[in-house]
């Protein structure tokens, strides 16, 4: 680190900069954008339950941004299906799915949930000599999540870390998936997956018939359907580009870790998913007895970890 007697200001090295966006789709919603020296440059975005969008690494883009561009607030009660969420969704690095509903739109909850719709109120931005930090709450009923977010200086690591309370005086279903988005020119060639995976199951035909390259980007090709793996017993994924010399490593303290590929041109993502539940919907995770529920006044608490380094 930087000795204190050779810097005149923290702003030298580390800046939290709150805004409201001017124009576009997310015009009037907040950001803030969080830049240190030798870490990982993140826009988070209160709006969207304090969710992370654009992020860079040395000059390197990590985050796919969808084909919308960044979005601002939704109303919750518009995500009531797949369609609905797609069109609202902007990517960036990190998208919280939950807290009602992971996948598919089951019980009239719409794809993914409600959590990425929700305002983060209670906002508190914190510097120190090791990273920038940024707090807030946000309400997705029945729960409240209190999050943490902070991006350290000399060091490519984002770290997320939520405590979700069920406030209600019911048990209530609490699924939770952290959709990590990673895109060109880091997903690319010359790129290729790792992780400590039993083994990677597809999640149905579309992806069986791409089991033999889940570790390696595809040819983007039109219409070209997505595919879904699940790798069983992970606890990391990484994700190494030999070209541009970058290294990238997911993990989290979800027991479940899923992959996402859309390989369709003017698409071209990947998604590496850590999670507590399943993508095919509430309705099935509790018929599978797989769910996992809060009860009243119950806690849960969970991390994730994403890490850039030069190789």
């Amino acid at each position: 680190m930087i000795s204190p007697d050779k810097l005149s200001h923290a702003d030298q090295i580390a800046t939290a900069v709150e805004s409201t966006v001017g124009s576009g789709d997310a015009a009037g919603s907040r950001a803030i954008d969080m830049r240190v020296w030798d870490g990982i440059d993140v826009r988070l975005l209160p709006d969207r339950g304090l969710d992370i969008g654009a992020a860079w690494f040395r000059g390197t883009p990590l985050a796919w941004i969808s084909e919308n561009g960044e979005q601002g607030a939704v109303g919750a009660d518009r995500l009531v299906d797949n369609v609905a969420w797609g069109a609202a969704w902007s990517g960036g690095l990190m998208t919280t799915c939950g807290l009602s509903n992971v996948g598919v739109a089951a019980e009239g909850i719409g794809l993914h949930g409600t959590y990425t719709a929700r305002r983060a109120d209670n906002v508190q931005l914190d510097r120190s000599a090791s990273a920038l930090t940024v707090t807030a709450t946000v309400v997705d009923p029945p729960f409240t999540v209190s999050r943490r977010i902070s991006t350290s200086l000399g060091q490519g690591l984002v770290r997320v870390d939520d405590l979700v309370v069920n406030e209600s005086e019911w048990t209530a279903a609490a699924p939770l998936l952290y959709h990590v988005n990673l895109g060109a020119p880091l997903w690319d060639d010359d790129a290729y997956l790792e992780t400590d995976a039993l083994e990677v199951v597809p999640r149905d035909e579309v992806a069986a018939a791409g089991i033999a390259t889940w570790d390696e980007p595809p040819p983007a090709s039109k219409d070209e359907p997505e595919r879904v793996f699940e790798h069983v017993g992970a606890t990391w994924v990484r994700l190494t580009n030999s070209r541009l010399g970058v290294e990238v490593t997911v993990r989290s303290s979800l027991p479940r870790l899923w992959q996402w590929l859309a390989p369709a041109s003017g698409r071209y993502a990947l998604a590496l998913e850590p999670a507590n539940c399943s993508v095919l919907g509430r309705e099935h995770d509790i018929a599978t007895g797989r769910m996992p529920f809060l009860d009243p006044g119950e806690v849960q608490e969970s991390w994730l970890t994403i890490e850039a380094r030069t190789i």
